[in-house]
């Protein structure tokens, strides 16, 4: 589900002046303050990200209180596939500036792949609140279907197919082990619906939720392989 959302990781670039904010006035520690600035800008420069992770620690040792300086941190180890480490990096960064859009994704993304749904989904529902994207707004409600919240997942599925721009999203599902495709987010939503509503014990409802979403993408394989497998 990763592959739904990148607001920021993407393309964020965190700049050298962001960790400039509390310098240290002391004249030694400024100076080697400096010169871990200038190694992370040259590490960064030849994309040598372990020189970068330990500059950023030692920049981090002058600026405690810098989140910027742990949203870079916890990207290098998001970047690394390492979760643990990027998940619990931006929850410091969190608590530093509540409002770091960067941290509360790479929250969000970091505990999902760790499996850690319950965690994952309130940073997923912040980040909502701060965008308004629908593409979000399926994220969650797929959580919230994993969690078997359904009534609240139904109510956020209802939310997105309202959105006058819900089918302009797509989402990648798989086709085979080699295979993936592009579905429009109406369809997505609506066959999640459909899994709800199987759930719930609402076999006529889940049908007719899975037949809109063919209509919407009538090439969309995973779900028809699952109303093979439903009939």
């Amino acid at each position: 589900m990763k592959n739904i959302i990148l607001i920021f990781i993407a393309s964020s670039f965190l700049t050298i002046d962001a960790f400039s904010q509390t310098e240290p006035s002391d004249s030694l520690p400024s100076i080697e303050f400096q010169r871990q600035i200038f190694i992370y800008g040259a590490a960064k420069k030849y994309n040598d990200k372990f020189t970068q992770l330990t500059a950023l620690y030692n920049i981090l040792s002058y600026n405690p209180d810098n989140s910027a300086v742990l949203d870079s941190i916890a990207l290098i180890y998001y970047d690394f596939q390492q979760y643990v480490s990027a998940a619990l990096t931006s929850v410091d960064a969190l608590i530093l500036n509540p409002n770091d859009e960067l941290a509360t994704e790479i929250a969000a993304i970091s505990f999902e792949q760790l499996g850690a749904i319950d965690r994952s989904l309130p940073y997923y529902e912040s980040l909502y609140l701060i965008n308004n994207n629908p593409a979000l707004l399926y994220q969650i409600s797929f959580m919230q279907y994993q969690l078997k919240r359904y009534n609240e997942a139904l109510t956020n599925v209802d939310i997105v197919l309202a959105d006058s721009k819900v089918n302009e999203s797509k989402i990648l599902f798989p086709v085979n082990e080699n295979q993936e495709q592009q579905v429009s987010l109406g369809a997505a939503v609506l066959r999640l619906k459909g899994m709800v509503l199987e759930n719930q014990g609402d076999l006529v409802g889940a049908k007719e939720a899975f037949n809109q979403a063919l209509i919407i993408a009538p090439d969309f394989a995973l779900l028809k392989e699952q109303l093979k497998n439903m009939n």
